[in-house]
């Protein structure tokens, strides 16, 4: 029984170890969204905004991001109003960020860059789910109006499937379960030799129970 279940535990940590190499070889994968349609009416987090959730996998890590987007803030709204919250789908980690940050005025007008994310350590919770939520930084019109909209271009969000151990911790990893793998082994030869000896006095017993049969039959005869 003990090895039986000596036996499970290493057949667990076995999986574990499959899963955490395979993380070391993880790709990072660029996820592009099409701005296209997308609208501000208010600040974040409130009614009317244009809410996107994106499945980008479990546990995602998001590395970068880069954007080549076209804009238009009627007046008197303005273009550096224009902004854009991302996160986990919770809402409660959300970066906020604006392509037109420095155009302090009206009209229409096209951005690029890029922007480094890999210091912030932002990541999606179990659902996979990348919230996007388009809002204005500051409110203009009349409620219900749209004071900005996102006339095309792309978004691309350079993607890391999964967080992946240190190398150190996956030689710990594969010496701790060589040494399961040894204790397991070790254990099943123990047991085979205590029940061998365990069967002796049976079998002793049988053989006493036959002579002794055998004995009485002669008596009688």
């Amino acid at each position: 029984m003990k090895a039986l279940i000596m036996k499970k535990h290493f057949h667990h940590l076995a999986a574990a170890a499959t899963l955490g190499l395979a993380g070391l070889y993880a790709q990072a994968a660029p996820i592009v969204i099409d701005v296209s349609g997308a609208q501000s009416i208010n600040l974040v987090g409130e009614s009317g905004n244009t809410v996107w959730l994106i499945d980008i996998g479990a546990g995602s890590v998001l590395n970068s991001l880069s954007w080549d987007v076209t804009l238009s803030a009627p007046a008197p709204s303005l273009l550096s109003e224009l902004q854009l919250s991302f996160g986990s789908s919770s809402g409660l980690d959300l970066i906020t960020w604006a392509p037109a940050a420095s155009d302090g005025f009206s009209g229409t007008g096209a951005y690029a860059g890029s922007l480094d994310l890999a210091p912030l350590g932002l990541a999606v919770g179990g659902d996979g789910l990348l919230r996007l939520e388009f809002s204005e930084a500051f409110k203009d019109l009349t409620m219900g109006m749209a004071e900005g909209q996102w006339l095309g271009g792309q978004l691309s969000f350079d993607v890391a499937a999964a967080p992946v151990p240190e190398p150190a911790g996956a030689v710990l990893l594969l010496l701790g379960l060589g040494f399961v793998a040894a204790r397991l082994r070790r254990s099943g030869r123990d047991e085979v030799v205590t029940k061998s000896k365990a069967e002796v006095p049976a079998h002793q017993a049988e053989l006493d129970a036959g002579a002794g049969l055998c004995s009485g039959l002669a008596r009688v005869a």
